[in-house]
C-alpha cells in the first residue's frame, strides 16, 4: 500500500535529523518534521550572520572604520533584528532617546547567545562589545561581530592574557573617551534561568576607564536560555534600563561591595518577574 505524503515527508525527516542533530547537540525529537524545519531556519539564520556580518565587515574596513557608526545605526542593527525574526524571535527594546548621551559602561545578565543581537538591535551609535574567546568555534558570527567592534576576552584559564586584556582595554577607554562598551557581570557560565555569579572584571574596568555603569536586564522564556537547539524555538525577548550607577567615587577596596550592590538590582528584578522560581 502507497505510503501517504504526510507519512513519507516524517520519515524522511526523522532519518536526516537523526543524521543532523548531532551538529547542534539536539536529541532526537518525537516530532521529527518541526525539528527539521527548526534545524533548518537556524542553518538559515547561520549562513545570513555570516553573509551579512562579511559585507558589514568589509565596509567598515574599506572605510578604515568610519563606517562603523552607520552600519550600527542602520545596518547591523536591522539584520539583528531579521535573524532574530528568522529564527522565530519577537525583540521588544527601548528607544534610542532612553539611553545615555554620554559614554558608559553596559552590563546585562547573560542567559542566552541570543544576547548579543537583541544587544546590536538597539542600534547605539560608539558602542563597542566585550565577547568570550569560547566564541570564536562559533565561526559564522566572526566576521559580524568584529563589523560592530566586538572585542575578543581571554578565558579566565588564561589570567595573563585576560590581564593584559583588561588593562589595555581600559587605556583604550581612556583615549576614545566617546565610546560606550557592553560587557556582561555574569561572564561565561553554564545558561540557566536564574542570575550566576557576578565577575569583578568588567565592573574594575569600568571603574579605571572612569565610567558609569548602566543595569541592563534582558527578559528571556525560560526555554530560550540554554544552548541546545530544541529549547530555542522561538518566543519574545524583552530589554529594560534598570539604572545608571555612578562610580566616580568607587574606590578598589569596596568594589567587591558595589559588585554586590548591582548584583542585588538583578536578582531583585529577576525574583519579581519570576516569583514562583526565584534566584539567589
Amino acid at each position: 500500500m502507497a505510503c501517504s505524503r504526510d507519512s513519507f515527508l516524517e520519515s524522511c525527516s526523522a532519518r536526516l535529523v537523526k543524521r543532523t542533530s548531532f551538529l547542534f547537540k539536539l536529541p532526537y525529537a518525537s516530532s521529527p518534521l518541526s525539528t527539521l524545519i527548526l534545524i533548518y531556519r537556524w542553518i538559515i539564520a547561520l549562513i545570513s550572520i555570516f553573509i551579512t556580518g562579511f559585507i558589514g565587515l568589509s565596509i567598515v574596513l574599506i572605510s578604515f572604520g568610519y563606517a562603523r557608526n552607520f552600519l550600527a545605526q542602520h545596518y547591523f542593527n536591522h539584520v539583528s533584528l531579521f535573524i532574530l525574526r528568522l529564527m522565530g524571535f519577537r525583540a521588544i527594546i527601548p528607544s534610542l532617546e532612553e539611553f545615555p548621551n554620554k559614554p558608559v559602561f553596559y552590563t546585562f545578565n547573560h542567559n542566552s547567545n541570543l544576547d548579543i543581537l537583541l544587544l546590536t538591535a538597539l542600534g547605539l551609535p560608539n558602542a563597542r562589545y566585550l565577547i568570550s574567546e569560547k566564541t570564536l568555534k562559533y565561526l559564522p558570527i566572526i566576521f559580524s561581530v568584529k563589523g560592530v567592534g566586538g572585542h575578543y576576552i581571554p578565558q579566565q584559564h588564561h589570567a595573563k592574557r585576560r590581564l593584559d586584556f583588561f588593562k589595555r582595554t581600559a587605556l583604550f577607554l581612556k583615549r576614545k573617551a566617546d565610546i560606550s562598551m557592553f560587557g556582561s557581570a555574569e561572564g561565561v557560565h553554564p545558561h540557566r534561568h536564574a542570575i550566576a555569579p557576578f565577575n569583578r572584571g568588567i565592573f574594575h574596568l569600568a571603574m579605571k576607564a572612569k565610567r558609569n555603569i548602566v543595569l541592563l536586564y534582558i527578559h528571556m522564556p525560560p526555554e530560550v536560555v540554554t544552548d541546545k537547539l530544541k529549547d530555542a524555538k522561538g518566543g519574545k525577548l524583552q530589554l529594560e534600563i534598570l539604572k545608571e550607577v555612578d562610580t566616580s567615587s568607587w574606590q578598589f577596596d569596596e568594589l567587591d561591595k558595589n559588585i554586590a550592590d548591582i548584583r542585588a538590582v538583578y536578582v531583585n528584578r529577576f525574583n519579581r518577574l519570576n516569583p514562583l522560581k526565584p534566584t539567589e
